[in-house]
């Protein structure tokens, strides 16, 4: 028995295949490593990708996101295709790899329906859906003829076979977030008014057709995991009286029931799938732990959602939530998170931020990347990118923000002896502000992870409160400096600015905010102000020049913050702020009219500028010279991290 977790460490046999722990990753899809120009089978870097997690203790690594119909594919999804006999190797490379290190492998079948892109020639034709429906954005879909999804039931069948031959241990059909399976089961998808339609035992027919014919193929032999949305969290959609029902209806077809949460093409409801930091942790084991409290349902259930710190996923496993539990991002930001839990080291666990970087950037850049963990994506790369041996450096890091601390960590653990030189009396910089938002809890974990692990090294000499200044600097020995003094708040020329206050400054002092509050600047800075001092009960005015708010955040982050300004404040974009007075702003909205607002507080979320100049006279104090995050262009957290890794590991 595990001292500190005997849950997590207690090993479960199912069918015959034993899991070694109670933690599996969950589905992170193919696109984030593969798209449209790679190929059918997983190439090296997502292998190695997948492969950490199975290295950091998992019990079982759930390779996710193949599409049962390629009909419509887009230029961020994967193209991968198990069908294709020629990459068959490349899988069981794959598989083989998992099992090197005693975790179990999962492949993901998923037919995204209305909820998929449709792009080029496959959106001309006709798109088959559950049912008869006219999307949001025009598309329309036809309900699919029972010719359609028998075809479509002997595809899945197909794939189950190849799975199998693969060495895979397990198939995860997802059946939840409004996918194909779910809209059939579900009054909101499902408007069909033949055999397929109405009940619930009507509505189930389609995904048991699947469900069947896999089995007809596979037999027992392969573990089938079934995700599915315990509640689709809107009035009219599946709720989890029926998602208790239904799982009665399959569970002997099936192994492991997956209970997730929400709808991905809804914002608000796409944020519960994925929940933000304005959910709390676990925030979805509710509807696990109502399925599993059903004496008819006899199944291991899974429980997935904002999981990562160990004493949440022993709780929720000792209450008996649930029997296993799945996390996504927490793996992505340290894959080696189950190892830490059983070693006993939770304090060294990189806190993931819920900062979607690694679910929505690839949109824009194709690019992987994880804020907190700069190797993720690149695994591949390192061993050529970086030296493998590092000759013992006097190194000086100038700046206590999560940059100066990631390269002090970084440097200290590669041999290096370090001194880091903060002007303030604590570390953390810009990351402070968390301990003021409650809804930034997660980026509060995270700073207080860094000052945890600055204090805990051995090659790290703090020296709080000392400004560090280039003359003295240049007399003390230093084979290397490092510059990370971060940025400065942007002032506009606004008449009357010295009326105002930055953010920043504002939230040294929180309770002196005044009952009406003007935030001039709606980036995701500004939106997050006004959220928090909304929710502090202030009366909050947003002031945007531009037409969007936060085009900074990422999507799915974006979409629930957007939402939680409206839930808590006011906000006027596209305006030109004119005046700030001692108790009044003064501005010109999108239609060219002069309003004048009062304001008891008002705050500037103007931007930020780098300390560059300033950054610049540490460059003779020693050979090697570096600057590093927002001294060199305003970034966030990502670029913070990632700047300090690349200049700790060329030192």
């Amino acid at each position: 028995m595990h001292p500190h977790y005997p849950h997590i460490f207690e090993p479960i046999t199912i069918h015959g295949v034993t899991f070694k722990n109670r933690i599996f990753t969950a589905p992170t899809t193919g696109h984030i490593l593969q798209t449209n120009n790679a190929s059918s089978y997983p190439e090296t870097p997502y292998i190695a990708n997948y492969l950490e997690k199975a290295k950091g203790g998992a019990a079982c690594v759930n390779c996710g996101g193949q599409k049962v119909a390629f009909t419509g594919t887009a230029a961020v999804k994967s193209r991968l295709d198990i069908g294709e006999p020629s990459g068959w190797r490349n899988f069981i490379h794959m598989t083989r790899a998992m099992h090197a290190y005693d975790a179990k492998c999962s492949y993901e079948l998923i037919h995204f329906g209305s909820e998929g892109e449709y792009v080029g020639d496959a959106a001309k034709g006709i798109i088959y859906g559950c049912s008869d429906f006219v999307r949001n954005d025009g598309l329309r879909f036809r309900e699919m003829p029972y010719e359609e999804m028998d075809k479509l039931a002997g595809r899945y069948a197909e794939l189950a076979e190849y799975i199998k031959i693969c060495g895979f241990d397990t198939l995860l059909l997802h059946g939840g977030h409004g996918t194909l399976l779910q809209e059939f089961v579900s009054p909101r998808g499902n408007h069909r008014r033949d055999e397929f339609g109405g009940s619930l035992a009507n509505r189930a027919k389609f995904p048991i057709m699947v469900l069947d014919r896999i089995r007809q193929k596979v037999g027992r032999d392969l573990l089938i995991e079934y995700r599915i949305s315990g509640s689709e969290c809107v009035p009219d959609g599946f709720q989890l009286d029926e998602c208790i029902e239904y799982v009665k209806m399959i569970q002997d077809k099936i192994d492991i029931i997956h209970v997730s949460a929400g709808v991905v093409r809804e914002p608000r409801l796409r944020a519960i799938t994925h929940p933000t930091s304005f959910l709390p942790e676990a925030c979805n084991a509710y509807l696990a732990k109502a399925v599993k409290a059903c004496p008819d349902i006899h199944i291991p259930v899974l429980t997935v959602g904002a999981f990562q710190q160990p004493d949440a996923i022993e709780r929720v496993l000792a209450n008996g939530e649930a029997d296993i539990v799945a996390m996504a991002r927490g793996t992505i930001a340290d894959p080696c998170t189950v190892q830490k839990m059983e070693e006993g080291r939770p304090d060294d666990i990189v806190p993931c931020i819920k900062c979607f970087r690694c679910l929505d950037e690839f949109k824009d850049t194709h690019h992987y990347n994880c804020s907190v963990n700069p190797t993720a994506g690149r695994e591949t790369q390192l061993s050529w990118l970086f030296p493998q041996t590092h000759s013992p450096k006097k190194v000086a890091v100038i700046g206590g923000g999560p940059g100066g601390m990631e390269t002090a960590l970084l440097a200290a653990d590669l041999g290096h002896q370090v001194t880091l030189f903060e002007a303030s009396g604590q570390l953390g910089g810009q990351l402070n502000d968390a301990d003021v938002m409650r809804f930034k809890y997660d980026l509060r974990l995270f700073k207080d992870y860094l000052i945890r692990q600055v204090g805990s090294r051995s090659g790290i000499t703090l020296r709080l409160n000392t400004k560090a200044e280039p003359e003295k600097l240049s007399g003390m020995g230093f084979d290397a400096v490092v510059c990370a003094i971060g940025a400065e708040p942007l002032i506009p020329p606004i008449p009357g600015v010295e009326h105002a206050v930055t953010i920043g400054g504002s939230f040294l002092n929180p309770d002196q905010a005044g009952t009406r509050v003007v935030i001039i600047g709606g980036g995701q800075a500004g939106c997050e102000a006004a959220v928090h001092y909304g929710m502090m009960g202030r009366e909050v005015l947003l002031l945007e020049q531009k037409p969007q708010l936060a085009p900074d955040a990422m999507r799915t982050y974006r979409e629930e913050l957007l939402g939680q300004v409206g839930d808590h404040a006011r906000a006027v974009t596209g305006v030109k702020v004119e005046a700030i007075g001692e108790n009044a702003v003064t501005y010109v909205d999108a239609e060219g009219v002069s309003r004048t607002e009062a304001a008891d507080t008002v705050l500037l979320a103007t931007g930020m500028k780098p300390r560059a100049g300033l950054a610049e006279q540490f460059r003779s104090c020693a050979r090697y010279f570096r600057k590093l995050g927002d001294c060199v262009s305003v970034g966030n957290v990502s670029t913070a991290v990632h700047d300090a890794y690349d200049v700790a590991m060329t030192l």
